[in-house]
């Protein structure tokens, strides 16, 4: 795991007995520095997935904000048992905005939000309320890979990337034994695209679910990155659906698979002849959301649910 944030940790000019203990810890993020002085008691997760790091660290947060979804207490079902096992009842902030009120009443004594668009003025308006830990340094806002924002969640939190370690190894150590198992998708390529006003939509490799499938053996065509704009979309409108065919799978995390087939141009792809596209089945909602939130535990639930989806896909056995 990299170790390019800036780290001081106190202890370590003091005394021998002393470097067990690991606060302060002083923390470079993209926003700033901030100094935690000792443990946090009351963490306040701000960030939209951030809460299922702090679950996967053995840390209760006091508050959470909701992506989408409703679910009980912000946590979709592959973060559940983490929740139950540290025994945390968060409250539950809705809706996208900053509501420094609310975030003041939680009385939190530190506030993570590395997965979140800061601006400068909210920023220093919530760390008036608690130290802010933001996006990790050198990425842009949702841009940060998981390992990036576990390891400088995990040091504000417990003052060591001990934890994880052990989490990110245990991850590697499962997704390893999903390419073992299927080892016919490495040579192949594969992206997550959408259908958006009229347009087949791409992420392009540095989006978080093209990495996830990276990270399973799959590759992502150069031909097609090029095409990306600077956020990283791939924008192919109806009548260059045969671009899409540079792709061995698809997988439409969205749905809309009756809409998509009714394209005239995407029913002559191979893509759709071979019947290589993966569409979430009815009830899959966490399966899809399992993409977007690209933490520790999600990952982890997603890559065994689609393995054998994929699998299917690059047999063509998707076709209803």
């Amino acid at each position: 795991m990299r170790h390019s944030m800036l780290i001081s940790l106190a202890t370590l000019v003091l005394a021998s007995p002393a470097l067990s203990q690991p606060f302060p810890v002083t923390l470079t993020h993209a926003k700033g520095e901030i100094t935690i002085s000792e443990a946090p008691q009351r963490v306040l997760s701000l960030g939209l997935n951030d809460q299922d790091f702090l679950y996967a660290l053995g840390v209760a947060p006091v508050a959470v904000h909701e992506w989408w979804g409703e679910q009980p207490y912000a946590t979709w079902p592959w973060a559940e048992a983490a929740r139950d096992t540290v025994g945390a009842e968060p409250a539950v902030l809705m809706g996208y905005e900053v509501d420094l009120e609310w975030i003041a009443s939680q009385n939190p004594d530190l506030i993570v939000a590395t997965y979140y668009e800061l601006d400068v003025a909210t920023y220093e308006l919530l760390s008036q309320i608690a130290p802010v830990l933001a996006t990790p340094q050198g990425f842009d806002d949702y841009g940060a890979p998981w390992q990036e924002q576990l390891e400088l969640i995990a040091l504000a939190t417990t003052g060591t990337t001990d934890k994880a370690d052990a989490i990110a190894a245990d991850l590697d150590a499962r997704l390893a034994a999903l390419r073992a198992k299927y080892p016919q998708f490495s040579g192949h390529t594969a992206s997550m695209a959408d259908l958006r006003d009229g347009q087949f939509t791409l992420w392009a490799s540095q989006h978080a679910p093209t990495r996830f499938l990276e990270s399973l053996g799959f590759s992502f065509p150069g031909e097609l990155d090029e095409m990306a704009d600077d956020a990283g979309w791939i924008y192919l409108s109806a009548e260059k659906a045969d671009e899409l065919d540079r792709l061995d799978v698809v997988v439409w995390p969205n749905g809309k698979q009756a809409e998509i087939e009714d394209i005239s141009t995407y029913a002559n792809t191979r893509l759709f002849k071979e019947g290589r596209s993966v569409f979430p089945g009815e009830g899959e909602d966490a399966l899809a959301a399992a993409l977007w939130f690209y933490t520790p535990l999600s990952i982890g639930y997603a890559a065994e649910h689609f393995a054998p989806k994929l699998a299917a896909a690059l047999e063509g056995r998707t076709r209803r």
